[in-house]
């Protein structure tokens, strides 16, 4: 394994003398938020449940419509979303997994592709003319001194039902308080959604470190990681598999359940010259009437960075959201987010910076927006689903002024699994 940092090489030689002790507690990991599966609950086995654990199958369809800062429709499309996501178990107790996590979508933070009434390039070129000199001079600057920028100004496909293998990594458990993981990985929010970290698409390459052992460490979870955070328009793992020789990212992240009614995730990362730190807080209220749970997120950007010759200051944001489960068949959410218009920067891109490319969630961007969503269960396996999103302030040349999304989600592993258990 390429272990980039001598921490990491430290603790894994650590794991040597604590494995005797670990394996006489056996102190299994504490398990945070888990979205609960829409198949029957069943004693019997599954086909595959040996091999195969499948956690995420299924199919998505919607329709699309956002404006942007200029009044340009930049999605007014219908969109589809192929998912799957499991892991291959080496052993019975799946200590040494294979994991994997494939989607369509032709970008780092898109796993919905156009299949009706155009693609977000042919919006975006069209938006073009209508920007002010002075971001048009800006765009021209960073074609100049961006390597990728010629890619970029190609337009940033959105149309196809392409489909990716975006995550495959090998996860090893030997003692149940360390797991070490090494691959195409999935990037780790700790409590932070995609609004004040990375989309929920993303990924990454490299190795990352967990520590369940909250006897002995206090928290709940350690967890830290090294490797490198890019190649936008690259979803693929096997057309970036040299991305394991990079490095540009660092992330040490702790997680600690507080009682049971709330859980937390403070972080620290680096990324292409940006010091971040990223808090989180869920609060469960299960006598409330009006809510169920809640949560509290922020980051900051602690440092000044360049860009190109261009320097974006340092930041930070928030969101705050309420959620609401009405007779187990209607989930609302509604929340409130600030991010700022520099968010981008993360991209280490001067193209995707002056354009506010950011790499957070593609429905919520920049700016200060409330938004709202619903989650509605017509039959087990069978979602539909809406979401709502307007800006208040601070709006960004590619920002959705405002944003709304209609469709359905079928459960494939769900209603494959209604008359006996496959996976």
């Amino acid at each position: 394994m390429n272990i980039r940092n001598p921490l990491c090489v430290a603790v894994l030689i650590g794991i040597v003398s604590l494995s005797t002790q670990a394996r006489s507690e056996e102190a299994g990991p504490v398990k945070t938020a888990t979205a609960a599966s829409n198949a029957p609950s069943s004693t019997e086995p599954s086909l595959t449940g040996r091999w195969l654990d499948m956690k995420t199958l299924s199919w998505s369809g919607r329709y699309r419509n956002s404006t942007n800062a200029d009044g340009r429709h930049m999605f007014m499309f219908g969109q589809d979303r192929y998912l799957a996501d499991g892991r291959f178990k080496l052993d019975p107790d799946a200590r040494y997994t294979i994991n994997f996590h494939g989607s369509s979508g032709r970008t780092f933070n898109w796993a919905f592709a156009d299949f009706a009434g155009g693609q977000y390039r042919d919006s975006v070129i069209a938006a073009r003319p209508y920007k002010p000199a002075t971001q048009q001079a800006a765009l021209t600057k960073a074609l100049l001194i961006d390597p990728d920028g010629a890619i970029y100004k190609a337009g940033l496909p959105s149309r196809g039902g392409y489909f990716y293998l975006r995550q495959l990594y090998v996860s090893a458990t030997p003692v149940k308080q360390v797991t070490v993981e090494f691959g195409s990985l999935p990037i780790e929010h700790g409590q932070n959604t995609e609004i004040t970290s990375f989309d929920d698409d993303g990924y990454m390459s490299g190795e990352r470190l967990r520590l369940h052992d909250p006897k002995h460490l206090f928290f709940d979870q350690v967890a830290a990681t090294w490797g490198f955070i890019g190649s936008t328009l690259t979803p693929n793992f096997f057309s970036r598999g040299d991305d394991l020789k990079k490095n540009n990212y660092q992330q040490y992240l702790v997680e600690k359940k507080i009682g049971v009614r709330a859980i937390a995730s403070v972080d620290y990362s680096k990324l292409n010259g940006t010091h971040s730190m990223r808090e989180a807080v869920v609060f469960k209220f299960p006598e409330a009437r009006v809510i169920d749970s809640a949560r509290f997120e922020l980051y900051q950007r602690m440092n000044d960075v360049a860009i190109g010759g261009i320097n974006y200051a340092k930041a930070s944001g928030f969101a705050i959201a309420a959620n609401k489960l009405i007779r187990r068949k209607v989930a609302v959410e509604a929340g409130f987010a600030s991010i700022d218009n520099n968010y981008a920067a993360y991209s280490g891109s001067p193209y995707l910076t002056t354009i506010a490319f950011g790499w957070n969630g593609d429905t919520f961007s920049a700016g200060k927006r409330g938004y709202a969503k619903l989650d509605w269960k017509l039959a087990n396996g069978v979602d539909m689903y809406g979401f709502y999103t307007h800006t208040t302030a601070n709006l960004t040349p590619s920002s959705n002024i405002q944003g709304y999304n209609a469709g359905m989600n079928f459960d494939v592993k769900a209603l494959a699994n209604r008359t006996r258990s496959i996976f």
